[in-house]
């Protein structure tokens, strides 16, 4: 709190205290600019050091995981991952700015109970909103930063970082409200495939190791969902069972044990079947296929190009209406996975193709190539050389930390980031100069201008 405009106020008050006393100073981190704090404010202290040599470090019993998503699929991703890891318990969602809490909390009440907390909020409504999570009237709490910083909240099973943060020792505090007084618990890093070097870093930077792993699939939403009501209604007193024991009596003799699972679909809002969803952008009615093409069957560069004229020559309609398309980092691999809607994904899987070509469908992506340039500002500031004093709060507040994630606007609770942002507004991949596109099949190629491949760059 020190770090982001408290430090007068922490100094108008040790002013009045005795000048005999005992002060203790207490960081989950102890970075450069902490160890300082400490030298001025306190007299010859001993250090308890709880973590060892390095800077940053979790507690052992934290579970990582990094889920690669879109920008367009993050949402719809984050009611599956806190159905599939939560189970049913107290879940933190970290973002960047106060406006992503609040709209992210609204989207995820449509199926799950959660509330906001960030700077914008009354002290009352703060106390109330932490004594609900607290009590479990609620289980997601959508936090800011700046908010969430020296919350106590036990049993806390999972965080999720829909955000990257700026920097790593945000990212300790962060995953640090779960895992407590030796439990276990489970951090999730969502990032998009231009963020994979900024997630490297990461782990590198803290000295812990993420386990990449796909968004949860259908069958595993559907298996937690029946659990977590299985789970509800393992906690129904008995004198309430009594008054729907005949109506539970008549339903099962007439339709047995699907009486039951009706309930239990019901209950776990799947009144309707599920459709199946994209892999990459995660809409429903998408499918997610995977092209892969033997090396002595291709001349030239595989591109997404080379995708799009594939599917024209196999199957017009596929070309027509085929979504994203990414090409599979792998270099011992020529291939790409790309979206189509599923009617038109079932057709094609039944159409013949040409020899060295093969086409499935996939339930969980490939490591793929990145879209473009990262869009964070990894490295471009840094806390670790942060004085101690100077400046009024407003100067302290520009002394930010290396802005990992996210953006530059409306961020949270006073803080400013800057420095260059890349856009991109495509996935296709650009042939390098002098390259040969290797658009159709069977040999045949015709070469294409890839100017709409070029990426766009702004300075903000």
């Amino acid at each position: 709190m020190l770090a982001v405009g408290f430090e007068e106020d922490v100094e108008l008050i040790l002013e009045k205290l005795p000048s005999k006393r005992q002060s203790m100073l207490f960081s989950a981190t102890m970075p450069g600019w902490v160890k300082k704090l400490a030298r001025r404010y306190l007299n010859d202290p001993l250090t308890v050091d709880l973590v060892g040599d390095q800077d940053e470090k979790l507690a052992e019993g934290i579970k990582l995981y990094a889920i690669p998503t879109t920008s367009t699929s993050k949402r719809t991703i984050l009611s599956d991952l806190i159905t599939v890891y939560a189970k049913g318990g107290k879940t933190i969602v970290f973002t960047q700015t106060k406006r992503d809490a609040d709209e992210v909390s609204m989207a995820l009440t449509n199926s799950i109970a959660s509330e906001a907390l960030h700077g914008d909020i009354s002290q009352h409504q703060r106390e109330r909103t932490l004594n609900g999570f607290r009590q479990g009237k609620f289980t997601v709490l959508v936090a800011t930063d700046v908010a969430a910083r020296g919350l106590d909240i036990p049993n806390v099973d999972l965080i999720i970082h829909y955000e990257l943060p700026n920097d790593p020792e945000t990212f300790v505090h962060r995953s640090g409200r779960t895992g407590r007084a030796g439990k276990e618990g489970t951090a999730i890093l969502m990032f998009t495939t231009s963020q994979r070097r900024t997630v490297k870093s990461l782990e590198r930077d803290v000295g812990c190791r993420f386990e990449f792993t796909s968004p949860p699939q259908m069958q595993e939403v559907l298996e937690s969902s029946a659990e977590q009501v299985v789970a509800t209604l393992m906690g129904v007193q008995s004198e309430s069972i009594q008054y729907f024991l005949p109506a539970a009596q008549r339903l099962t003799d007439e339709l047995g044990t699907q009486a039951l699972a009706a309930a239990l679909a019901h209950l776990s809002g799947f009144s309707q079947p599920p459709s199946s969803h994209s892999l990459i952008s995660h809409e429903q009615g998408w499918v997610t296929l995977q092209l892969t093409r033997e090396s002595g069957y291709s001349r030239g560069f595989f591109s997404a190009r080379s995708v799009t004229g594939f599917l024209s020559d196999v199957f017009p309609a596929a070309a027509d209406e085929v979504g994203k398309i990414y090409i599979i980092a792998d270099e011992r691999v020529q291939g790409a996975v790309f979206d189509l809607p599923e009617e038109i994904a079932k057709e094609l899987l039944n159409k013949p193709l040409p020899p060295g070509n093969s086409i499935s469908k996939i339930t969980k992506l490939p490591t793929l190539q990145d879209d473009g340039p990262t869009v964070d500002n990894y490295g471009r500031f840094s806390n670790r050389d942060r004085s101690s004093r100077g400046g009024g709060s407003w100067e302290r507040s520009q002394r930010v930390s290396r802005n990992w994630g996210g953006r530059n606007s409306d961020s949270d609770d006073g803080f400013r980031r800057g420095g260059r942002v890349y856009r991109t507004d495509n996935s296709w991949s650009k042939s390098p100069k002098g390259s040969e596109d290797d658009w159709l099949i069977n040999g045949r190629r015709s070469h294409h201008s890839s100017s709409h491949g070029n990426r766009e760059r702004c300075m903000l």
